[in-house]
């Protein structure tokens, strides 16, 4: 009996003890779930914390993305605005010669298109006019003056006057001298250009007689552009050899005031006149461009002119109609337009920078007739005859009805 009672009493005692066991794991477990539970709570306000700061702070990105948006299109109008307050003043000397019309054209355009105010006047051949039309810009409040000058030394004075009112000066395919006041001075490399028609007279000659000889005219240009002994320097060179061993025989050798058609004429004519004497006939003219190259085949006529190498310079339409004709041989051409739109660059630069950095120079003088360095910026040029004519086209400087 006694036996049975301590089994009795052993087992209630197991069985209090995995009562309690059982309570404590359920707490255990109640208490691990409320943890997850208060966890996940924790995780998701976290969630809906950082969910509401991103929000907060979308707007301020927005804002800032915004705020620089704004800041480059205020940029972009104030360069706009400065753009259009650049004033500038084209000064040209004549417009009897085609290329000058092109060459404002071209800028016209440009500084439509860049938004440029720009004045322009020619001076129709008169340096006292081309003064008082620069004088008006200077007035007027141009910041630069593009200045072709008439006459390169008449011109100085110009340059000093808009020096002594703040205008910068771009001396533009002619170069103002007896000054140091140019800023920049743009032009074809007229030695170049020189070197093309006296190397295309001699060997055209040499085609001509299978040797290089024969009687030649030279004509150069007005005494007054910087670009006359320039471009008449740079054919001496390749004529010199041959003149001085007596190959080249030179019949006359003149300037063309003004550039003038009629005073390659008045030359050539006298020229036919010493030829006829000594009974020699007229091999090659040097005409120092297209302007004059009409003069001298007005002197010999079509069917002499056919027979004789004639230069010239500017690729003028009436040129090019002539070398298809045959009765010019050549022309050396730059694209003027081309050069417009770099001297606009260059005067805006000047506006803008205080100064135009450049690559070249030129010998100029200055009120004293001293040599100096003017800086410059030269552009290329090429030969045209009627093998190659068609680049004109091509470029889009002339079309193909301009020769209809």
């Amino acid at each position: 009996m006694k036996k049975i009672k301590r089994i009795l009493s052993i087992l209630l005692v197991c069985l209090l003890m995995v009562s309690l066991v059982a309570c404590g794991s359920s707490k255990s477990n109640d208490k691990a779930d409320e943890d997850k539970a208060e966890t996940a709570d924790k995780t998701e306000k976290a969630k809906d914390d950082s969910s509401k700061e991103e929000a907060a702070e979308e707007p301020s990105e927005k804002e800032e993305v915004k705020d620089d948006s704004e800041a480059e299109e205020a940029e972009d109008a104030e360069a706009a605005t400065d753009d259009s307050e650049i004033f500038i003043g084209l000064s040209m000397p004549t417009f009897a010669e085609e290329r000058w019309v092109y060459d404002t054209n071209a800028m016209q355009a440009y500084c439509e298109e860049k938004g440029y105010k720009l004045v322009h006047a020619v001076a129709d051949g008169d340096s006292n006019k081309q003064k008082e039309q620069c004088a008006t810009m200077i007035t007027q409040g141009v910041d630069v003056l593009i200045l072709a000058p008439n006459d390169g030394d008449a011109a100085a004075t110009i340059v000093e006057e808009a020096k002594d009112a703040g205008v910068y000066v771009v001396s533009y395919d002619r170069l103002v001298t007896g000054t140091d006041l140019v800023d920049v001075y743009i032009t074809f490399d007229s030695w170049y250009m020189g070197e093309i028609n006296g190397k295309y007279i001699v060997d055209n000659l040499e085609e001509k007689f299978g040797e290089v000889k024969g009687n030649v005219v030279l004509l150069k240009g007005d005494p007054g552009d910087s670009n006359a002994p320039q471009y008449f320097g740079g054919a001496y060179q390749h004529l010199e050899p041959y003149i001085e061993s007596g190959a080249i025989n030179v019949i006359s050798e003149n300037d063309c005031m003004g550039w003038k058609p009629e005073e390659a004429t008045k030359h050539v004519e006298n020229a036919m006149s010493i030829a006829d004497a000594e009974g020699i006939t007229i091999d090659a003219v040097l005409a120092p461009n297209d302007g004059t190259a009409g003069g001298v085949i007005a002197a010999l006529g079509d069917d002499l002119a056919k027979e004789t190498i004639i230069t010239g310079m500017d690729a003028e339409v009436a040129a090019v109609q002539r070398i298809l004709e045959g009765t010019q041989s050549m022309t050396s051409w730059g694209d003027t337009r081309e050069m417009g739109m770099t001297a606009v660059d260059v005067a805006v630069a000047l506006v803008k920078d205080g100064s135009y950095p450049t690559e070249t120079s030129e010998k100029g003088t200055d009120a004293d007739g001293n040599e100096i360095d003017v800086p410059s910026v030269r552009l290329p040029a090429v030969f045209i005859d009627e093998n190659n004519a068609h680049i004109l086209i091509d470029e889009g400087y002339h079309s193909a009805e301009d020769y209809e």
